[in-house]
């Protein structure tokens, strides 16, 4: 039963109109984060820390994220790489990105992630 003053038809809002507009035989959405990172000055002890962390936290990724690809560098930016990431659920990147920060932070004091979406049949 609906609260007082409301009722069980809600407003359409743009976001509403575009769902009931888009296509039902796509059935799930896929979310791509394009993570910018920047790497501090490294001594060379501290490039095999982070490569061997690095390389540990890969091996312990969610079933729920995929990197799909690493690049070591961006030409036309101030960072020195990106990784995309992909997610069908929200709450899993999320859990990875904390697992990535609390793996990086040491070496890495600067990301910038933007995050994309596609519709997959």
């Amino acid at each position: 039963m609906p609260l007082s003053g409301s009722s069980f038809h809600r407003a359409k809002t743009r976001l509403t109109q575009l769902l009931d507009r888009r296509d039902l035989r796509c059935n799930s959405l896929i979310f791509a984060f394009l993570i910018f990172y920047r790497v501090r000055p490294l001594t060379e002890a501290d490039k095999k820390k982070a490569t061997a962390g690095w390389e540990q936290f890969k091996k312990n990724l969610s079933k729920d994220v995929e990197i799909v690809a690493e690049y070591a560098h961006i030409w036309g930016t101030t960072y020195n790489g990106m990784i995309t990431v992909e997610s069908r659920d929200l709450s899993a990147f999320h859990d990875f990105w904390h697992r990535f920060r609390e793996t990086t932070r040491w070496y890495v004091p600067e990301t910038r992630t933007y995050i994309a979406q596609k519709e997959q049949p």
